[in-house]
């Protein structure tokens, strides 16, 4: 590995799985998450862990390192959370749907996933490793002029179209969920929330308010975690300062809602 014990690894934010209105963990339990956590070194599948990324209220990013390929990649690992097997198993369903949502796109404005796996009963992600930062950042850092904002959001654009061409609405569009590396490629990532298109036309599957702590029912009835409904009738997912006025409301969600969102 290149990479010394003191490098400062690229930023790569990630906001994991995003709740309507995310309920912060008591004191303790951050606690007890956080010396959960696998320390620099740590083989997860057959990657080596180098240093935390970020992390979101479900999922955890680390830098790592692929020795079969010689490559830094990142880990995406669910991390546990609360004592609801449900809630867990909701968590866990939603992050294989966001791997197989991503291994079905292939497309230079959409990020890569390399491989899925479990590690001691945790999800893991292994996905294209981006040095560069978020558009939000991007646009703090560079204050660009309106000419280079429109070539990145259409760059963006392109990306989200090519979910909506395979079938997935991505439901939580956001300048956090797109990427920016450091050679001026842009990648929409962070598919934790997409759906298929038959799936988000589903009356039972949204509703008109909640959160992730009101998953209390699972319905695992489908043949893979992209036809699994795990959002509890009534819950609303997304950021709500993107979301279309239909998501808000639980009517059908379709790839206008992304539209939306984009705009």
């Amino acid at each position: 590995m290149s990479e010394g014990p003191h490098e400062t690894l690229p930023h790569f934010e990630d906001s994991g799985v995003n709740e309507t209105i995310p309920s912060r963990p008591r004191s303790s339990e951050a606690g007890e998450l956080e010396a959960s956590l696998p320390a620099r070194g740590t083989v997860i599948g057959r990657y080596v862990t180098l240093s935390k990324l970020g992390s979101g209220a479900m999922g955890v990013v680390y830098a790592a390192y692929d020795p079969e390929l010689d490559r830094r990649v990142a880990i995406k690992l669910l991390r546990p959370r609360g004592q609801s097997v449900s809630r867990r198993e909701a968590a866990r369903v939603r992050l294989q749907r966001e791997a197989q949502a991503l291994a079905k796109l292939s497309h230079p404005n959409v990020i890569a996933v390399h491989d899925v796996g479990i590690h001691e009963g945790q999800v893991f992600v292994a996905m294209e490793f981006v040095d560069g930062c978020t558009l939000r950042e991007w646009i703090a850092a560079h204050k660009p002029d309106w000419r280079r904002v429109l070539e990145i959001f259409i760059a963006a654009g392109r990306g989200l179209e090519a979910a909506h061409r395979g079938g997935l609405i991505h439901r939580d569009f956001k300048p956090e969920n797109v990427m920016i590396s450091e050679d001026s490629r842009v990648r929409v990532m962070d598919f934790g929330l997409a759906r298929t298109e038959e799936e988000s036309a589903s009356p039972t599957s949204e509703g008109r308010s909640g959160t992730l702590d009101d998953l209390d029912d699972l319905d695992t009835g489908g043949s893979s975690p992209l036809d699994q409904s795990i959002t509890k009738t009534g819950a609303v997912m997304g950021t709500p300062a993107y979301m279309s006025p239909e998501q808000f409301v639980g009517m059908e969600v379709t790839a206008r809602s992304d539209q939306f969102a984009y705009c």
